[in-house]
């Protein structure tokens, strides 16, 4: 018989009904370092008691350190600063606001990451809410569709530890010096920026001369984290999905809450189905933006007349961003969409494991067939115009799209 009190590598964790617990046993266990970030944050009990476990373990001496988007969390930025760093816990708020002529000011931190002590991580679509409020809709008679994941694999966490390391000092660097220059010429305002300037560059050389600490290569292609960022991996979550779909043997179900996807990946899940590949796409239908439904719409009948298995889920808001390719798994935060795509910093974990394999499977197939309708084929515009005509709709609802999201308001911030 196993010992129980073995912990697998990794755990799959729905909702934040499993995840909140697994994350506060972490950090009450934390002896040296917990990280943190969230797109979003909203003052409920779930999310206090996360906060409590906290504030905690910054009075055992642990460092913490909370990493909110600037956009996501901008209703919440006062009562998290003045609870947070009452108690000495370090955070700061990725690129606050939008312009509309400030590009740079589009792209927005969408990652839910944990850390906690450089051996146990969390990946996954879960924001610092609870799985039974929505920030437009209030209160939800069922939970929220999501999922995270626990992996206590040496070298993925010290992928996570560098990125959120990295994250964490570029970001506090940027906000301490930010408005700083007119600061220093204020005649009676030059001693107190200095002073302030120092302690935040004393507090991020930590993490300036931090080195991952060295992990053997095993699993090292078989369980990895993969980014998105408008630098070095501008592509690589969807060049993951496209290279598992073309290269299916036998199943692919995917579970997407904005599924707006390009030409090529419609393609790649077309072609597969004409391999024999039996696909499956689990999509929002308590659609949450108007914008993105539509869009969806534009492109689902695509796909359904292709042969594609489409079902919208309607027992409560689908958040999830997940798949299944055969043997592959990828849990994480980037949506199928150009906001994520396009703008944002997503993480994905990606891992080849049976065993994860079938338990996702088993979650995502009790929800489609428990809590979802599917969507059958409808004719297709016939003649040359037609075929123009949804082909120019297609292109402008895309196109549409990817300038709206970065405007569209409080209703972005459940993404």
């Amino acid at each position: 018989m196993p010992d129980a009190s073995i912990r697998p590598s990794m755990k799959l964790l729905q909702g934040s009904e499993e995840y909140f617990p697994e994350l506060i046993a972490a950090v009450e266990d934390a002896r040296t370092t917990v990280y943190l970030e969230s797109y979003l944050i909203h003052d409920d009990p779930p999310t206090r008691r996360v906060l409590d476990a906290l504030i905690r373990a910054r009075q055992r001496g642990v460092a913490v350190f909370m990493l909110l988007d600037g956009f996501g969390a901008a209703s919440e930025i006062g009562w998290t600063r003045t609870l947070l760093a009452e108690h000495g816990i370090q955070i700061e708020f990725y690129r606050p606001g939008v312009k509309w002529r400030m590009p740079n000011t589009w792209r927005r931190l969408h990652r839910k990451l944990a850390l906690i002590d450089e051996q146990t991580a969390f990946v996954g679509g879960i924001n610092l809410i609870g799985d039974h409020f929505d920030l437009v809709h209030g209160q939800l008679s069922q939970p929220r569709f999501d999922f995270a994941i626990r992996v206590d694999l040496a070298l993925p966490v010290a992928t996570i530890s560098r990125v959120m390391r990295r994250t964490w000092w570029r970001v506090s660097l940027r906000n301490a010096f930010r408005g700083s220059l007119g600061r220093l010429f204020r005649p009676d305002e030059p001693q107190a920026e200095f002073t302030r300037l120092r302690e935040a560059w004393r507090r991020t050389r930590r993490h300036l001369r931090w080195r991952a600490p060295r992990t053997r290569r095993r699993m090292s292609r078989r369980v990895r984290l993969l980014l998105r960022d408008n630098l070095r991996h501008r592509r690589d979550i969807e060049r993951w999905y496209l290279v598992n779909i073309s290269a299916a043997r036998t199943e692919i179900l995917i579970a997407n809450a904005y599924f707006v996807p390009t030409y090529r990946f419609r393609q790649a899940l077309l072609r597969a189905t004409q391999r024999g590949v039996r696909v499956r796409l689990l999509i929002q239908g308590n659609s949450d933006q108007w914008w993105t439904h539509w869009a969806t719409q534009a492109l689902i009948g695509e796909l359904v007349a292709g042969g594609v298995e489409v079902y919208e889920y309607t027992e409560s808001f689908l958040h999830a961003k997940v798949a299944v390719i055969d043997d592959a798994v990828t849990v994480g935060s980037s949506n199928i969409d150009p906001f994520s795509l396009a703008f944002s910093l997503e993480a994905n974990l990606i891992a080849e494991d049976v065993i994860l394999a079938n338990q996702l499977k088993q979650r995502l197939e009790s929800a489609i067939y428990g809590a979802s309708y599917r969507l059958q084929a409808t004719r297709q515009p016939r003649g040359l115009l037609r075929s123009l005509g949804r082909a120019a709709l297609i292109t402008f609802a895309l196109t549409a799209l990817r300038v709206f999201i970065a405007f569209s308001g409080s209703s972005l911030r459940m993404r």
